[in-house]
């Protein structure tokens, strides 16, 4: 159990005066990770003291607050400033020296340092720059700051991106960056009303004068792009949000675990899987020949796949096949004013476009869309249609140039967006999944090299590969689309990807989040593991920081859980104990004992 303190009177003020606070987005993220987690308030928390990490995202104003602070610390536990100081710099042992609005993070990757084996360029959106005030603190990376351009090295000298300070037992931390702001920035962009700026380099001419996803990026050309080779196209490599997710995990866990506090989190996948791919189509044209050979090659890979069919649709026979076949059913959104007259940006017509397509699958319920050519305009207008209609997952964040595929959105995790100051920056009841590339080995859209480094790179950080491939590419044999499209699916079962539908990242997304589990010690040594779930789970997998003493054995008291088994892994670059349970609906205790015992 994580203890996280944050002020949401000062959230309520800000969003009264119009402005966003996103410090509220730390819950998602730590749900996100599988953490189970207990918010305080400032005055609550100091009446109790509570054992264990507990992490700050919010200032108080009360005379005791850095005295409580320390000495909590000083008796063992741990503290984690994230985005800020918040009146502790003499419990952090620093002195704030200012705010930095955007910059990058450069890193002396050693083996003790968060970012140890990463390679993106943790591009962040606001920071806590400071200095420390005495030695002993351990400090890792540098903050860059820039505005729009690369800074000079010299401009932030000497501002750590993360602190550490040992007082008595504990450990006091401060990761300086904004995770939560970061994280919305990056994954959400801004507003799309007008063209975004092209790279310089030709390679991704986003201003043509259609709005997309892509018009809204906030990536830097020059810092955030990088090619496979020497002299090839830059593109969105590394997951810089996956990344800043990998270093967040690795200082809770080593704060935790300092503090003699057992982690429980629910794994991103069932089952011990590590990673997710997913292939997706979009219809454009409709035509039954292409559809009927991407449905061959879809056999032939064995795999089930989201078919976003645009308005007015396939033929009868093709919908049945599709259909019969195990498909999911999606809507093509489009705004682009071609194929039919109902299509251009609005809600009306949107509507239109997926009721026709409710009426030709009647007994499939429709609940994944992406927009034709990523079209988008405004903030999260498009967010709400979806939500009022009912749609639960959402794939029109990505890019439409050879050089901006990839991770444009900084992630390629299915993630929660946030609505606007005026909604109180509340979560939409719709993820967003991003679509990484389409159509390889189409050279002027994704070579086959480029799928296979995308692949691993979601692979390296445990999450969903997601692939388009257009049928009226697809279907041509000369084009070597389909061919591609098998072997990218062979190559992900062998990197251990298991391939799912938009419906099914859904419903898995929905059974994780309504599982809780804690971790305890027990006075004789071993662990109890309390795990809730509103209904029931198979292979549900948690991973269990602990120090088990040799190898453990887990058992159901009461036989309400059934251990299918429990292995040592490596997640986030650090050991952890994974177990995989068929877990039934209720509260369900786990004895968890040392094998030597």
């Amino acid at each position: 159990m994580i203890h996280v303190i944050w002020d949401e009177t000062e959230g309520e003020r800000l969003n009264r005066e119009g402005r966003d606070y996103t410090a509220g987005y730390l819950f998602e993220m730590l749900a996100y990770l599988g953490h189970s987690c207990q918010k305080w308030t400032h005055r609550d928390w100091i009446n109790r003291q509570p054992a264990g990490l507990t992490i700050v995202a919010g200032a108080s104003g009360l005379k005791e607050w850095p005295a409580a602070c320390e000495n909590y610390v000083r008796n063992g536990s741990s503290l984690l400033a994230v985005g800020g100081v918040y009146g502790l710099e003499k419990v952090l042992g620093v002195s704030s020296a200012g705010k930095i609005r955007e910059g990058w993070v450069q890193w002396s990757k050693d083996g003790d340092c968060p970012a140890a084996g990463l390679q993106s360029s943790f591009h962040f959106f606001d920071a806590q720059a400071v200095t420390t005030r005495e030695e002993g603190i351990a400090t890792w990376g540098s903050l860059s700051a820039s505005l729009g351009v690369i800074a000079a090295p010299q401009e932030a000298a000497g501002y750590p991106a993360i602190t550490e300070r040992r007082i008595g037992k504990g450990l006091a931390a401060m990761i300086g960056i904004d995770l939560m702001h970061t994280f919305f920035m990056i994954q959400q962009g801004v507003p799309v009303v007008r063209d975004g700026l092209p790279a310089g380099d030709g390679s991704a001419a986003i201003n043509e004068g259609i709005w997309k996803t892509d018009d809204g990026s906030v990536l830097d050309w020059q810092r955030d792009r990088d090619a496979l080779e020497p002299g090839g196209v830059p593109f969105f490599l590394h997951p810089i949000v996956d990344e800043w997710r990998f270093v967040l995990q690795r200082v809770i866990h080593k704060l935790a675990l300092s503090a003699g506090a057992p982690l429980a989190q629910v794994w991103f996948w069932p089952g011990g899987v590590e990673g997710i791919g997913h292939i997706s189509h979009d219809t454009d044209g409709n035509d039954p020949a292409y559809a009927s050979v991407t449905l061959q090659k879809l056999s032939e890979a064995e795999v089930k796949s989201t078919w976003c069919i645009i308005m007015p649709g396939y033929d009868a026979d093709i919908n049945k096949r599709i259909a019969e076949a195990g498909h999911e059913i999606a809507l093509h959104y489009n705004a682009l004013g071609t194929e039919i007259p109902e299509s251009h940006w609005s809600e009306e017509h949107f509507l239109f476009q997926l009721k026709g397509l409710n009426e030709q699958f009647p007994c499939r319920p429709i609940v994944s869309n992406k927009n034709h050519f990523l079209r988008w305009e405004g903030d999260v207008q498009f967010y709400r249609w979806c939500e009022r209609a009912g749609i639960s997952l959402e794939q029109s964040k990505g890019g439409t140039k050879q050089g901006n595929k990839g991770f444009l959105a900084g992630t390629c995790h299915p993630y929660v967006p946030i609505e606007t100051a005026s909604e109180g920056n509340r979560p939409f009841e719709v993820l967003s999944l991003p679509t990484l590339s389409w159509d390889p080995p189409t050279p002027a859209r994704c070579t086959y090299e480029e799928a296979l480094a995308l692949t691993d790179r979601a692979r390296d950080v445990y999450g969903v590969a997601h692939f388009l491939f257009h049928p009226g590419l697809a279907g041509i044999s000369k084009e070597g689309v389909g061919d591609a499209l098998v072997e990218l699916v062979r190559y992900g079962r062998k990197k251990g990807l298991a391939w799912w539908t938009g419906e099914e990242l859904v419903e898995w997304f929905r059974q994780r989040r309504q599982v809780q589990a804690e971790l305890c010690r027990l006075p004789d040594g071993g662990y109890r593991l309390n795990v809730s779930a509103e209904q029931d789970v198979q292979g549900l997998t948690l991973l269990l920081a602990m120090d088990s003493g040799g190898s453990p054995i887990a058992e159901s008291p009461d036989g309400a859980v059934s251990i299918v088994s429990m292995q040592a892994v490596e997640r986030f670059g650090r050991s952890y104990w994974e177990l995989v349970a068929d877990v039934a609906a209720g509260t369900n205790p786990i004895l968890i004992r040392s094998a030597e015992r």
